[in-house]
């Protein structure tokens, strides 16, 4: 019922056009079942010995009723075109439904992913931060993809379950003795056979977190395949990820069990019951043999019916566990939706401030109670040991990070209350971390944006020291970059990146370590285009090169949760003096 309900609210109209289509597609049938019956007191009437077959029951006496009611004579091929053009509507209908429910399963896998796309970008950032990416990777394809054969199946059994009462109420009209009798044995067939439907249901819920689990570990292990083959280590990684491939497979084969057993186990069970069926009804009860045949086809079609049903089902048990987890990590994740400020316009034209800023992780102080000031326009450089909170500095900055107590003011104006997206679009950073597509050297600096022409990316390139390498690729521009950057060098990686980050000619410049893989020529390089933006963008910088403080216009040092403002290596600078 939660899957139903689940459904119901996502997909209404869809589901009750599958619904509406399918019960007219019942009762179409119903009409061409019904004419069965006076066809086969047709076939099976006077024979040549002059033998009268029994009288015609009930419900036929009904039908040939209601034929003649609508001016329908009931011979031989008037009853054929009937039975044939039930069958051909019906056929109509049922393709016109599950089109109808194929869209629908399309559209469900891309809602969700649109959905956990959506709500993973406007999370906050210590939430993304905190998600395994081959976790998330999974969500996106796999379970995405399992949630929607759960409505697929879902929608089955809504169409066999129509069905099923169309020909229960045939049959019942028929003979209620013998259609009590077809009930109980359906009730026998679902409850001996249900032990496999639960079964295959915790085999699911299990397949879904191994999935989970193993992509997790495999993520994890490309990431750092570099550093495993190049150590010898690549043997360490295989027996973690062998451990979750073999319970994985001991689940699938579960699966499979319970579900070939399922099929295997219903067509004997089904058969018996109908041999029993038929005899019952002819020796026992005396039944007329058309109503007998007639009973056959519907109680074995019920049946039938209902055994599909119960595989569907158990389909539909196997798959609802991935969507419950997708649906899971889409809740968490819109539950940290990040407040994205005010409506206020961003400028930066006087400075930067921190204003008795505290942060804390966990029980840790990062920053304690730092007062600041960077001037706009000038280049700040932030030095400390690792783990100092120089990255965390900087996240304050972008809005990534909140602080725990006291504000970040942007010319007088809290960030808080500026539009916190527009803000960081006029924001050029280039983290310690570099990201780069498995694309060519254009997108990658450009991100996709079509409003960035070629003349704009070599000028990128040139202020970032990288267009003499970029020039003489085959490609140029258009060169691919590889699987993260793997064709280029690691400085050639990093010079990428912080062209990416000056292609928009942003108002403020973050350089995480830029200059870290870089040798000193190409990083005097850097630093000499860094140094033409002063007066025009304000630059934040955080390297432990000694070279950054021969052209900051300050260097504040971050340790022990405070900032200390020391002397650059330039002339004409004041004394050391704490700011915090």
């Amino acid at each position: 019922m939660r899957l139903l309900r689940y459904f119901l609210r996502a997909y209404p109209w869809q589901s009750l056009v599958v619904l509406a289509c399918l019960l007219v597609a019942a009762l179409t049938e119903g009409i061409g079942l019904s004419a069965l019956l006076p066809l086969l007191s047709l076939a099976t009437g006077s024979g040549a010995d002059g033998a009268v077959r029994a009288a015609p029951s009930a419900y036929e006496q009904w039908v040939r009723a209601e034929l003649a009611e609508i001016g329908v004579e009931p011979t031989l091929g008037v009853l054929l075109a009937l039975i044939a053009t039930a069958f051909w509507l019906k056929g109509m209908l049922l393709l016109l439904s599950k089109k109808q429910v194929g869209y629908t399963v399309a559209r469900v896998a891309t809602d969700l992913r649109l959905n956990l796309l959506q709500a993973l970008l406007t999370a906050r950032w210590r939430f993304y931060t905190r998600q395994p990416m081959g976790a998330v990777a999974n969500s996106m394809a796999t379970e995405a993809d399992r949630a929607s054969e759960a409505y697929r199946h879902l929608a089955l059994i809504a169409s066999y379950g129509v069905e099923a009462v169309l020909y229960a109420g045939i049959a019942l009209a028929i003979s209620w003795r013998a259609t009590l009798a077809a009930g109980l044995g359906a009730l026998f067939t679902v409850s001996v056979l249900h032990a496999l439907v639960r079964m295959s249901g915790r085999a699911g819920r299990k397949q879904t977190r191994l999935l989970k689990s193993l992509l997790e570990r495999l993520t994890d292990a490309l990431q750092a395949v570099k550093l495993l083959k190049a150590t010898g280590r690549e043997a360490s990684i295989g027996p973690l990820l062998a451990e979750d491939t073999r319970k994985l497979n001991r689940q699938l084969e579960r699966r499979v069990l319970s579900q070939e057993a399922l099929r295997a186990l219903q067509e004997p069970i089904l058969v018996s019951l109908m041999c029993a069926g038929a005899f019952v009804a002819l020796v026992v009860l005396a039944m007329p043999f058309s109503s007998v045949m007639v009973l056959i086809v519907i109680v074995t079609r019920t049946l039938t019916r209902v055994n599909s049903m119960q595989s569907k089902y158990q389909s539909m048990v196997t798959e609802a566990s991935a969507l419950w987890s997708l649906s899971e990590l889409i809740d968490r994740a819109r539950q940290e939706r990040e407040p994205l400020g005010g409506s206020v316009a961003p400028h930066l034209d006087r400075a930067i401030e921190f204003k008795k800023v505290s942060v804390r992780y966990e029980d840790r102080p990062v920053l304690d109670e730092v007062s600041l000031e960077l001037p706009a326009g000038r280049i700040t450089a932030i030095v400390g040991p690792s783990g100092a909170g120089k990255t965390t500095f900087v996240d304050l900055i972008t809005g990534l990070l909140k602080p725990d107590s006291g504000q970040v003011v942007i010319d007088g104006v809290p960030l808080d209350a500026f539009d916190l997206h527009r803000w960081r679009e006029g924001i050029g950073y280039v983290p310690q971390e570099i990201l780069l597509l498995h694309d060519c050297i254009r997108t990658n600096v450009t991100l996709g944006d079509p409003n960035v022409t070629d003349a704009q990316v070599e000028q990128a390139l040139r202020s970032a020291g990288a267009w003499e390498f970029v020039a003489n690729l085959p490609d140029g521009i258009r060169a691919s970059v590889g699987e993260r950057g793997a064709l280029l060098s690691s400085g050639q990686r990093q010079r990428i990146a912080i062209a990416r980050a000056l292609v928009h000619r942003p108002r403020l410049l973050i350089l995480d370590e830029a200059t870290a893989a870089l040798d000193a020529a190409n990083e005097a390089a850097i630093w000499a285009s860094v140094e033409r933006l002063r007066g025009a963008t304000t630059v934040v910088a955080i390297s432990h090169q000694p070279s950054l403080a021969k052209i900051a216009d300050r260097v504040v040092r971050i340790d022990d949760g405070r900032a200390v403002e020391t002397a650059p290596e330039r002339p004409a600078r004041a004394p050391s003096q704490e700011v915090a």
